[in-house]
C-alpha cells in the first residue's frame, strides 16, 4: 500500500471524528510511529482533526487493564498541544478538571494540594469515565506486559468505540508472536485495516525532509542499499549534519565521500547481525584493495556476495578518511582532529586528481574495461606515479604496488617504492608503520621493510638523554621515542646512568623500565627496559653501596 493511500485513510478518519478503529500495521522500525506522528500534526496544523482530544499510549510492557485505562486518561492532551512537549502540567490540570466534574470540594481540595497522589485513588477511579469522544493512539500492541492479554485490549478498545464515542488508532508490528488473538477478533473490533509497507524511497522520503541539498543525495544512496528501517535512516542523517560543518571547507567530493560512506557504514553495523547478506563493517574496512581484485587473498562464498554488493554500491576502495567516518558509526561522534586531518589529506588528492595525467585518471585505465591492455596500465600508472607521490597514501602504493608484482613487474614495483620513499623522505611520521599500519592494509613486505628502515633512521636524531629529558615522569610519548631508546646500547646508557646526578635521575631509570611492565608490552618496549636493567646490574656490580641503591628499582643483584 502506498503512502499517498495511507495518507488519504488517515486524514478521512482524523477529518471525519465519527466514532471508529483504524489499525496501521507493517514490520518493526519501517516507520508506522514516525508517519502517524507525521501526518497528525500536519492534520492539525491545517486544522483537520475532528475530536478536541488527543491521547497516545505505548503498551510496551503494561500488564494491567486498569493500569492500561488509567494511562490513557494521563495523557490526554488538547488537539492544539499535539506535536508539543506535554508534561505533568497537563496531568494536572486532566486531574483537575476530572474532580471539578465531581464537585467544587474537589476542586479546592486539588488547588490546595502540591501533588496529586493522596487523590491517586479517586482519579483512578474515574478518570476512565471521563473518556468521551477522545482520539486515542495505541502503540506497540504485540510488546504489551504478560499480565495484559491481547482479547482485554481490543475489548476495551471496542467499549472506547461504543460506549465512549472515541477513534482508536491501533499501531502494531506485523509477523510479531503473540498476535493470535488480534487475528481471531480483529473483524469484531477494527474498522479499518492498513498494511504498512512503503519501500525504501518511501522511507527514506519519511525520514528526510527536502528543504536542503543534501537529502536528494542521501535518499538516493539509503534508496540504492534498500534501507527502509527508519531508526537506521535518522542515525544516518544524524552523523551526516554532525560532519557537514567539518567539510565545508573542502572539495564537493569530500562530502559525497562521507555521504556514500557513512550510509554503507551505519547500514552494515547495525543490520549485518541480523542478515547476513549484508556486509560486515569489518570486511569492507579491512579489504583495502582486494575489493578491487588484487592480491591472492581467499575469499568464502559469502563474501563474494558481499564484494558484489559494494561493488553495486560503487565502493571499491576503504582510504583513511573512510577508517575515521567507520569510527564515528560505531561510537556515534566525531573525533574532529583526526577527522580534520584525514579531510585535509584526501582533500589535497582530489585536487591534484583534477590536474591532467593524474593518478587517479590513470586508474581508469584499469577499472573501466575488459581491454587486454596490461602493459598500458603498468605504463601509465608507472608514469602517472612519478608525478603525483606527493599526493598517493601509502595504502595506494601499497595497492599498486600489488598490482604491478601480480602482473609481473617486480622490478617497477621495488622502483617505485624507491621513488615515493626518496620523493618524501622528509615526511618522517608517514613512514612510521605502528601508526600508519594499524588496519594491516599496507601488506607488500619489501614496503614494510623500506618504510621501517627509513623511519629508524629518521627518528635516531635524538640521543637517549633528549628523549628521556622530553618524556621522564609523564605518560605520553611517541614511536619515535621508543625507536631512539631501543636502539641505545647498554653501555650508553650504563654513561647516561652514572653521569646524570639529581632528582631527575631515578626518573630516567623507571621510564626505562616501566616499558618492560607493560601487560602487552611491544618487542621494542622489552628492549628498552632489558638494556636499561642490564646497564644497572652493571653499575650494581661496581659497589656495594651501587648495589642497594640499583635493588631499589627492583632490578635482581645475584649476577651483579
Amino acid at each position: 500500500m502506498t503512502l499517498a493511500i495511507i495518507k488519504n485513510q488517515i486524514d478521512k478518519f482524523l477529518a471525519s471524528g465519527e466514532p471508529g478503529v483504524l489499525a496501521i500495521k507493517g514490520e518493526w522500525g519501517v516507520g508506522k510511529t514516525f508517519t502517524w506522528n507525521k501526518y497528525l500534526l500536519e492534520a492539525r496544523n491545517e486544522n483537520r482533526i475532528g475530536l478536541r482530544k488527543y491521547s497516545y499510549i505505548s503498551i510496551f510492557g503494561i500488564n494491567s487493564i486498569d493500569v492500561f485505562k488509567y494511562s490513557i486518561f494521563e495523557n490526554v492532551i488538547d488537539r492544539k498541544l499535539i506535536g508539543t512537549e506535554a508534561n505533568v502540567d497537563t496531568f494536572k490540570k486532566n486531574s483537575a478538571d476530572l474532580l471539578a466534574s465531581l464537585g467544587r470540594k474537589s476542586v479546592r481540595l486539588v488547588k490546595g494540594a502540591s501533588l496529586l497522589k493522596d487523590f491517586a485513588p479517586a482519579i483512578e477511579s474515574f478518570s476512565f469515565l471521563s473518556l468521551e469522544k477522545h482520539l486515542i493512539c495505541i502503540d506497540d500492541l504485540e510488546r504489551k506486559g504478560k499480565g495484559l492479554s491481547i482479547k482485554d485490549v481490543l475489548g476495551l478498545v471496542s467499549l472506547l468505540k461504543e460506549q465512549k464515542k472515541c477513534q482508536v488508532v491501533i499501531l502494531l508490528n506485523d509477523g510479531e508472536e503473540g498476535l493470535d488473538d488480534y487475528a481471531k477478533y480483529r473483524e469484531k473490533v477494527i474498522d479499518i485495516e492498513l498494511a504498512f509497507e512503503p519501500d525504501s524511497d518511501e522511507c527514506a522520503s519519511i525520514a528526510y525532509p527536502a528543504q536542503t541539498s543534501i537529502y536528494p543525495r542521501l535518499r538516493e544512496l539509503t534508496t540504492s542499499l534498500g534501507i527502509r528501517n527508519i531508526r537506521i535512516l535518522k542515525k544516518i542523517e544524524r552523523l551526516v549534519n554532525l560532519s557537514i560543518p567539518l567539510v565545508e571547507d573542502f572539495e564537493p567530493e569530500i562530502l559525497d565521500q562521507v555521504l556514500h560512506s557513512i550510509v554503507l557504514f551505519t547500514w552494515s553495523f547495525f543490520c549485518s547481525k541480523s542478515n547476513e547478506d549484508i556486509p560486515s563493517l569489518e570486511f569492507i574496512t579491512s579489504k583495502g584493495y582486494a575489493l578491487l581484485g588484487i592480491g591472492d587473498e581467499e575469499v568464502s562464498e559469502q563474501q563474494k556476495k558481499w564484494q558484489t554488493t559494494l561493488q553495486a554500491y560503487n565502493y571499491q576502495l576503504t582510504d583513511e578518511l573512510d577508517i575515521v567516518l567507520g569510527e564515528a558509526v560505531k561510537t556515534g561522534y566525531f573525533v574532529e582532529e583526526d577527522f580534520k586531518e584525514k579531510a585535509s589529506t584526501k582533500n589535497q588528492q582530489i585536487i591534484a586528481s583534477k590536474s591532467e595525467g593524474s593518478f587517479s585518471n590513470a586508474w581508469r585505465l584499469y577499472h573501466d574495461t575488459f581491454n587486454d591492455n596490461g602493459a598500458e596500465v603498468i605504463n601509465g600508472l608507472y608514469e602517472s606515479f612519478k608525478e603525483n607521490c606527493k599526493y598517493i597514501t601509502p595504502t595506494n602504493l601499497n595497492g599498486t604496488v600489488s598490482l604491478f608484482r601480480e602482473l609481473g613487474e617486480e622490478e617497477k614495483a621495488s622502483e617505485i617504492i624507491d621513488i615515493y620513499i626518496d620523493k618524501r623522505k622528509d615526511e618522517t611520521e608517514l613512514f612510521n608503520m605502528e601508526e600508519n599500519n594499524f588496519f594491516g592494509d599496507i601488506r607488500d613486505q619489501e614496503i614494510i621493510d623500506k618504510f621501517n628502515a627509513v623511519y629508524s633512521q629518521s627518528v635516531t636524531t635524538e640521543n637517549a638523554k633528549q628523549v628521556l629529558d622530553r618524556i621522564a615522569g609523564k605518560n605520553g610519548w611517541n614511536q619515535s621515542d621508543e625507536v631512539v631508546l631501543a636502539n641505545t646500547s647498554v653501555d650508553d646508557y650504563y654513561t647516561l646512568f652514572k653521569t646524570e646526578t639529581g632528582r631527575h635521575l631515578s626518573s630516567f631509570v623507571t621510564t626505562c623500565l616501566k616499558f618492560g611492565q607493560f601487560g602487552n608490552a611491544s618487542d621494542q618496549q622489552k628492549e628498552i627496559a632489558n638494556k636499561a636493567t642490564e646497564a644497572l646490574q652493571k653499575i650494581a656490580a661496581e659497589s656495594e653501596i651501587n648495589k642497594r641503591r640499583v635493588k631499589k628499582f627492583g632490578i635482581s643483584i645475584e649476577n651483579a
